[in-house]
């Protein structure tokens, strides 16, 4: 008869230390996770609509406390802040969101911010560019901001419950634009999973 025997774990390079089968014993099971306060913020954060917007147009620095306090809930899965005045300047400037009138923001421009805010979590300025200018021919913006909110609302629900299972798409029509605005919204869902997960597991004290 042969002996069982513990399973050997292989450093991943000569210098390593050893690693025991216990060092891989998880901290924190994800049911604890989700039953945590940040989880349960995730799952009920909802984006404003278009029409939830503020009607009145806004000053840069109104918008940046805005569009701060629309992500709050959010904001353990970011690095840093959402934006900044250097930031909604360099997006005007790539052509990203119109100048201000008068440096005052209308609604349009701060639906644009907002899906700035979370497209570039996951994808680069010069891909959110060319994203835009695809929706631009399907969709106004209303629609397209609109969409974009169901989407990342319904992902973040459904990433942060223990079933892991992908939202149904909102789409009345299946188009090449609405999956790749769907794509993002996905894949920003996953990236605030795992950074809320790394925090509660203590990422900010090792």
């Amino acid at each position: 008869m042969f002996m069982k025997s513990s399973p050997q774990v292989i450093p991943m390079a000569d210098s390593s230390e050893q690693i025991s089968p216990d060092d891989l014993i998880p901290t924190f099971l994800p049911d604890a996770f989700l039953r945590s306060e940040a989880a349960i913020n995730m799952q009920r954060f909802k984006l404003p609509r278009y029409d939830d917007l503020p009607e009145i147009p806004l000053y840069r620095e109104q918008v940046i406390s805005y569009i701060e306090g629309v992500f709050e809930p959010l904001s353990c899965c970011v690095e840093g802040p959402w934006i900044t005045p250097s930031m909604v300047n360099n997006y005007v400037k790539a052509g990203l969101v119109p100048p201000p009138v008068k440096k005052l923001y209308g609604k349009d421009q701060l639906a644009l911010l907002v899906a700035i805010c979370i497209f570039k979590q996951v994808l680069s300025m010069s891909a959110i560019e060319h994203l835009f200018k695809i929706q631009r021919i399907t969709y106004r913006n209303d629609i397209a901001y609109n969409y974009t909110v169901t989407e990342v609302t319904n992902s973040l629900s459904a990433a942060f419950t223990s079933t892991f299972e992908t939202s149904e798409d909102s789409a009345k029509l299946v188009t090449r634009e609405s999956l790749l605005v769907r794509s993002a919204a996905i894949a920003f869902a996953s990236r605030c999973y795992l950074m809320a997960y790394l925090r509660y597991t203590g990422l900010d004290k090792s």
